[in-house]
């Protein structure tokens, strides 16, 4: 590999970094709060994580936010610590998490309003 080749491949790897960082925001971020927040007002859907359960009980879907952004700022902290170009792995496993979430969230309302 010759010296020219190797801003591109920086350069590209910034951009799909970017990129699954957007992803990683709109699923596991926004995504999984929207439809949670959603599937919660449907009769017999319930929060089905044991932490995430106990604080939507206790302090509301705001307690939600809280949490989603004190991961994603963990996350970030991670990614900027870590070197590249292993670094992309954190937006890349937050963004297959998210559509993972997201995916099952959707299934789950599906579920509960057909039966």
């Amino acid at each position: 590999m010759g010296q020219s080749e190797v801003p591109g491949s920086v350069e590209r790897l910034q951009f799909a970094e970017t990129r699954l960082w957007a992803v990683a925001v709109a699923f596991f971020g926004i995504g999984d709060l929207v439809t949670t927040t959603v599937g919660l007002s449907i009769a017999g859907v319930y929060e089905a994580g044991v932490v995430s359960g106990f604080l939507v009980e206790q302090y509301g879907l705001v307690s939600m936010v809280a949490v989603k952004l004190a991961l994603l700022a963990v996350f970030y902290l991670l990614w900027r610590l870590t070197p590249r170009p292993h670094r992309v792995g954190v937006p890349l496993g937050l963004a297959l998490l998210g559509v993972i979430v997201v995916w099952w969230n959707l299934s789950v309302k599906t579920v509960a309003i057909l039966f």
